[in-house]
This record gives C-alpha cells, structure tokens and sequence, in this order.
C-alpha cells in the first residue's frame, strides 16, 4: 500500500509543479468551477449516484467502494471563455480579452486492509477565477485583471457497510490565492495610478457521502460539502501616481508607490448534492442529479488596512466595503452512457445552473448568468488503462444590466453582458 501511496504522490507533486490552476467559475453559478473529470464531464456532470471512478473522491467518497484493486487517474481540462457587452456607457460592442487555461486534477484509490475499506486522495480546483478587461476599457476603475486560483487536497475514507449501503468521508485542504488589478480613480489627480491586490490563505473543511443500491439497477447518492472561511492577507500597492496623489497617501522623497497590508475575509460556501442512476440493462445508465450551493455566504468585500494611514485610507476605501447581497441557488444536470462494446463507452448530457447574483450587484469582474450546457464524451479501455474525453459547451444567457456599482469612480457598467465558454477534458486511469 505505501508503494502505491508513493506512486500517487509522486504524480500529484509532478503535475501541480508544471501546470497552473487558474479557472473560469463553470458550475453551480459564481466561481464554481464543476469540471474536474472529463467521464463526469460528458455525462452532464451528473455523477453522485454512479460515483465508479477515482474522481469519487470528489462526487461522493462512498463510490470508492465500489473500485477494484488501486487505481490512480491524472486529467487535463481546458477551457476557453469568450465575454462581451453592448456597453450603455460607450455605445460600442466590448470583448472581453481571450484566455485559455489548462487545469489539472489528481484521484488515487486503494484498498485498507480488504476490498470494503478504502483509501482515497484527489487534487483539483473546484473554484477559481480570471476575468480580463482592456487597461482602457470602460471597466478600468472596477477591474481589469482578476483572478481567484484555489486548489484542494482531499484525503477521503470510504467504508462498505452491506450490499446495500455505502459510506464516506472526507478533509478539504484548500490553498487560495487572489490577485487583482485597477485603474485607481480619484479627484484627487488626473492621472490616479494602479492599484493591485495579491493576498492568499490555507484552511480546512470536510465532505462527506452516502451511496444506497436498494437493487442492481437502481443507484442513490447523495454528497455533501462544509462551508470554509478564509482570510485573505496580503498587500495592496497604488503604483504610478502623480506627485499630488502620492504625496497625499504618504509617499516621500519624490517615490510614486504606496503598499500596505492588506486583510479580507471570503467564504466557500456549503454545498449538497443528491444523483439517482438508473440502468435498465447492461449497455445503459442514465442519471440525474441536482446541486444546492449556498452562496448566500457571499454578502460583501470588505477590505481591511491595518496599517495604513488615515490620507491614505481616503484613496483605498473608494467603493469599499462592496456590497455582493448573493443567493443560494440549485444546479440540475443529466446525463446517459451508453457501453457500444466491452471496451467503447459514449456518453452525452445536459446541465442548467443558476447564477447567484444578483442584477443589482453585478460587475464585470463576474460576468455571470444563469446558463445551460450541452456536453459528449468517450471512454475506451486499454487492458488495465482507460482513456475519457469529453467536450462541454456552455451558453450564457444574455443578461441586461442597470445599476450602479460604478458611481463611485463615474464607471457605468449598464449594457447587455452575453458569453459562452468551450470545455475540452482528458484523463488516464491506470489501474494496478
């Protein structure tokens, strides 16, 4: 067992190393980020009840009982969002700036002891974000380059207590890091400056699952996720300012940058999903699932600065604390798989998601809207490795917005927001 224990660690270390794990929020609304296996990806993300692969760790730790032996699964997920807007404020038709990300994820299971014990552990990135507006957009005073990158490690005990009933339960080590930038609007000066934000944090929650199989072709799940708080501390730094403003916020000497620490609070919100799958024969199953995700949580930014001056909180509490006032909402998904032959499975689905925000607190810095998707996918097995690819496609619906998140700086961000993002993910589960 510590063999393969150091084989999954070795893999684990190697391919967080290498990659990034920046992402676009794709999932139970906000910065959700639901793809993080291509055979749960091309059955519609619906996945709780089936739960028979190592990315259970993730959908519902009881599933891993049903796996044979040890097994360990490394996948790549890419994805390419595409935002724009018929901006109120210009009259012009406004892209957002191209981004691609390439985001990891890690499972490895194996026996404790007998094959009704199991040892579970999964690295991936459930939530993150990156948005990206022009220096000169009409954005530039809320944000133009925005990321959330978050990874989660996740030990994982799953236990089989009958034929029927199947348990697990789980830690969520999260690592969160955030970077923000903007155009510092003041009329303290006619050039402002740029200010950015980098702050980080580490800190735990806990999942737990429950698989029931009141026969062979009925299939119940249900997973749950802990809310986790952090405390985002770093610094925020004003850079390129004129000598006025620099002299007001208490920079000498003739210098044109100001840092500080920085602290702010955020929330992962609890999460509950429940899946029922259904296989009529040997070559079909088809699932459906439903996600609540308390978003709720969110109900400000509030940017704290321990040290700074009073002058200098004058210029950094422009537009803080920001109001976020965002609401629980549900995520439902559905999907099939088909077994062609003993070695080919095709797969296909679909998923609708809530957004958690509200229109009176939307900004470009989330474009969010509720939004549907359409996703396929494959699986072919090679002896004792199996190959899945899937591809998703997500629609957002067209959201109108007026409001006023950017009197503050005289920013408006009313026009109608549309976008759709492009999902391609691939996995190897060797089983040894």
């Amino acid at each position: 067992m510590f063999r393969k224990l150091k084989i999954a660690l070795v893999s684990f270390a190697v391919l967080f190393t290498i990659f990034s794990a920046r992402a676009f929020g794709v999932g139970s609304g906000g910065y959700r980020n639901e793809v993080v296996d291509a055979e749960a990806a091309g059955k519609g993300f619906a996945f709780v009840a089936q739960a028979d692969n190592p990315a259970a760790v993730h959908y519902n730790p009881a599933g891993l009982t049903q796996l044979k032996g040890s097994q360990i699964t490394v996948g790549y997920v890419y994805e390419a969002p595409m935002f724009s807007v018929d901006s109120k404020a210009t009259g012009d038709n406004v892209n957002m700036q191209k981004q691609v990300f390439y985001i990891p994820n890690v499972y490895f299971v194996t026996n404790l002891k007998n094959e009704d014990l199991k040892f579970g552990f999964g690295a991936n990135s459930p939530y993150g974000l990156s948005t990206d507006w022009a220096n000169d957009s009409y954005t530039k005073y809320i944000s133009t380059e925005s990321s959330v990158e978050m990874m989660n490690y996740n030990p994982t005990i799953a236990y089989k207590v009958n034929d029927y009933v199947s348990v697990g339960a789980g830690i969520d080590f999260f690592t969160a890091d955030i970077n923000k930038h903007r155009v510092v609007a003041t009329t303290l000066s006619s050039t402002g400056g740029d200010f950015q934000l980098k702050g980080s944090d580490e800190s735990w929650g806990y999942n737990f699952g429950l698989l029931l199989k009141p026969s062979e072709k009925h299939r119940i799940g249900i997973s749950y996720r802990s809310e986790i708080d952090l405390v985002l501390k770093g610094t925020v730094a004003l850079d390129g300012m004129d000598p006025t403003l620099a002299a007001v916020v208490g920079c000498f000497g003739g210098a044109t940058s100001y840092k500080t620490e920085m602290e702010s609070k955020s929330t992962i919100p609890r999460s509950v999903a429940f899946g029922y799958a259904y296989q009529p024969n040997k070559k079909w199953t088809i699932e459906a699932d439903a996600e609540w995700t308390d978003w709720s949580c969110v109900e400000e930014e509030f940017l704290t600065y321990p040290n700074a001056g009073a002058a200098a909180l004058v210029v950094l509490n422009d537009g803080n604390p920001a109001s976020r006032d965002w609401r629980s909402v549900w995520a439902y998904g559905i999907g099939a798989e088909y077994q062609a032959t003993d070695k080919l499975e095709l797969r296909g689905g679909f998923i609708y998601e809530q957004s958690p925000i509200p229109s009176a607190n939307f900004e470009p810095v989330l474009p969010d809207a509720n939004k549907h998707g359409m996703t396929m996918g494959a699986g072919y097995l090679f002896k004792n490795v199996k190959i899945d690819g899937s591809y998703a496609f997500f629609k957002y619906r067209d959201r109108d917005v007026t409001n006023d998140v950017g009197s503050s700086t005289s920013t408006n961000v009313d026009g109608k927001y549309k976008g759709y993002i492009n999902i391609l993910a691939l996995s190897l589960t060797y089983k040894y």
